[in-house]
C-alpha cells in the first residue's frame, strides 16, 4: 500500500550555508547553540529539535525508507516564511526556495512532491510566484501560514490569491507555527504552544471562512435543531439588518426549524 506524507518539512540549505559563511539569510541570523543551535530574525528566535533537518536528499530519502514513507510532499519549515520582509526580499526568498523544493522533485520525481512558499505580504507578488511554482516548476500549490502580518485570510485583499490557486487547481496547506502563536506570549511551558496554540491558530482559520448558512445547516445536522438557539451579543456585534431576518431569510432551513432557534428551544429551556 503506497504511503504519502503531506507535512514535511524543508530546512533550505542555503540557509545553512549563510550559518557557516556567518552570513544573514534575508534577516535570519544563525546562533551557535546546544545542537543545532537556534536562528534569531524578525524578533523571534527558532531553535530545532531534530537533527534531521540538515540532511541532504539523499539522507532523508534513507529516512522515508526506515519509516516506510513513499513520497514525501515537500514544504518549507514556518519560521522562514518571510512575510515580514519587503516584497522583493520575500519574493527573493521564496523564488530559491520554491527552485531548491522543485529541484528534489525533478531528481527524484516518484520520491517528492511539493509545496511552494508565497511572498503574500505582496498579493500579487504571491499570485505570480504560485502560478510560476505550480505552471513551470510542477509544484502542487502552497504552503502557508494561518496568519499574514497580524491579517487573518477572509481579508478581501486575499481574495484575487484563491480565485487564482482555484483556477490552476492549487492544493493550498495552512500551517500554524508552534514557535510563533499567541500561546508563546502567555505560557511557554508544557508545549502548550503546539498542543494548544496551534489548535486554536486552525480554528481561528476555520472560523474567519465558515460564518455562513453552510455552516449552520452542518451544525444543525450534527447536533440536532433542538440544541441550537439564537443569540446576537446586543449591542456589540452589528447585525445587517437583524440575526432574526437573517435567519428568517436563511432557505436552507424550515419553517419548523426557523421556530424551534428563534423561539421555541428558548421558551422550553426557559419555562
Amino acid at each position: 500500500m503506497k504511503s504519502i506524507d503531506i507535512h514535511a518539512h524543508l530546512v533550505p540549505k542555503t540557509l545553512w550555508q549563510a550559518a557557516e559563511a556567518k552570513r544573514d539569510w534575508y534577516g535570519f541570523r544563525h546562533e551557535p547553540g546546544e545542537g543545532l543551535g537556534s536562528f534569531v530574525g524578525n524578533g523571534k528566535r527558532t531553535q530545532f529539535t531534530s537533527p534531521k533537518v540538515r540532511l541532504t536528499p539523499e539522507e532523508r530519502l534513507k529516512d522515508m525508507d526506515a519509516q516506510g514513507v513513499d513520497v514525501q510532499v515537500v514544504s518549507i519549515h514556518t519560521p522562514f516564511f518571510g512575510y515580514h520582509l519587503d516584497s522583493t526580499q520575500g519574493r527573493t526568498l521564496a523564488r530559491e526556495v520554491n527552485d531548491e523544493i522543485a529541484a528534489m522533485t525533478r531528481q527524484w520525481p516518484t520520491r517528492f512532491a511539493g509545496l511552494a512558499t508565497l511572498p503574500v505580504q505582496d498579493v500579487k507578488a504571491a499570485i505570480d510566484e504560485l502560478e510560476r511554482a505550480v505552471t513551470v516548476l510542477g509544484l502542487k500549490g502552497a504552503e502557508l501560514d494561518t496568519i499574514v502580518n497580524g491579517e487573518n485570510w477572509d481579508d478581501p485583499r486575499f481574495l484575487p490569491l484563491f480565485k487564482a490557486a482555484e483556477a490552476i487547481r492549487a492544493v493550498l496547506f495552512f500551517h500554524p507555527q508552534p514557535q510563533n502563536n499567541f500561546m508563546m506570549e502567555r505560557a511557554a511551558r508544557h508545549g502548550l504552544p503546539n498542543s494548544l496554540g496551534v489548535i486554536v491558530e486552525d480554528a481561528i482559520l476555520v472560523a474567519s471562512v465558515v460564518g455562513s448558512e453552510k455552516a449552520l445547516r452542518f451544525l444543525l445536522d450534527e447536533v440536532g435543531v433542538d440544541r441550537v438557539v439564537l443569540g446576537s451579543d446586543w449591542p456589540f456585534v452589528p447585525w445587517h439588518p437583524s440575526p432574526v431576518a437573517w435567519v428568517q431569510g436563511l432557505k436552507s432551513l424550515t419553517a419548523d426549524e426557523k421556530e424551534k432557534i428563534l423561539s421555541k428551544n428558548l421558551e422550553a429551556l426557559l419555562g
